[in-house]
C-alpha cells in the first residue's frame, strides 16, 4: 500500500491518509470483500486524494469492490464505475459513468434541467449597506482576517480542514475569544 511511515507510530501522530491507510489495511487483514469509503477526501489534498485512489485502483485488481460515497463529481468520474443517484433519501437511478456526463447526474440529484449552474444574482448588493464588518481579526487558529458582509449578499468561508474557518466563526460569536480586531 506504499505507507511510508514506521507500524509503530501511534495513529494520533499521522497524518489522515495515513489513518486512511492504516484503516484500509486494516479492512484487508480481515479479508473485506467490500470496503465502504464515506467522503474520503473531504479532508485530502490532491497528492493524497491521488494515493488514495491509487490503492482503490489496485483494490479493485484484487477483486476488492469499493463503496465510494462522494459530493464531488470530479471525483465519482475519476475512481468509479457506475455511479448511484438518491433525492430526499430516495433511490433516482443507477448509471455507468462510461456512459453519462456529469449534467445527466446534475439532472438525477436535482430533478430536472439546471440550465445555468450560476445564474445571475436576482438580488442587488448594496455596495455602502454592510450588515457587518471584520477588520483584522486575530484569535487562536487564525489571523488578520478581514472581511464585509452586504446586506442582500451571502458570505461563504472555505478551506481545508484546520484551516481555521471554524475558529473565526467561533470567535465571531464570542463562543471563543479573540485576541485582536475589531467589529464594525
Amino acid at each position: 500500500m506504499d505507507a511510508n511511515f514506521s507500524s509503530k507510530t501511534l495513529v494520533s501522530n499521522l497524518t489522515v491518509s495515513e489513518q486512511q491507510l492504516v484503516e484500509i489495511a486494516k479492512s484487508i487483514s480481515l479479508n473485506c470483500k467490500l470496503l465502504i469509503l464515506d467522503e474520503p477526501t473531504s479532508s485530502l489534498t490532491d497528492k493524497e486524494t491521488a494515493k488514495l485512489f491509487q490503492v482503490v485502483k489496485d483494490l479493485k485488481k484484487k477483486g476488492i469492490s469499493t463503496l465510494f460515497i462522494s459530493h464531488r463529481m470530479k471525483e465519482v468520474f475519476e475512481i468509479c464505475d457506475r455511479v448511484t443517484v438518491l433525492k430526499d433519501g430516495a433511490y433516482v437511478g443507477c448509471m455507468n459513468v462510461s456512459e453519462i456526463a456529469h449534467e445527466d447526474v446534475i439532472r438525477a440529484m436535482v430533478g430536472r434541467d439546471l440550465g445555468e449552474l450560476y445564474p445571475d444574482k436576482a438580488s442587488k448588493i448594496e455596495e455602502d449597506s454592510y450588515i457587518i464588518k471584520v477588520e483584522n481579526l486575530s484569535g487562536n487558529g487564525f489571523d488578520n482576517v478581514s472581511f464585509t458582509l452586504r446586506k442582500g449578499e451571502i458570505l461563504g468561508f472555505a478551506g481545508l480542514v484546520g484551516a481555521g474557518r471554524s475558529e473565526v466563526m467561533r470567535g465571531l460569536c464570542a463562543i471563543d475569544l479573540y485576541g485582536t480586531g475589531r467589529f464594525i
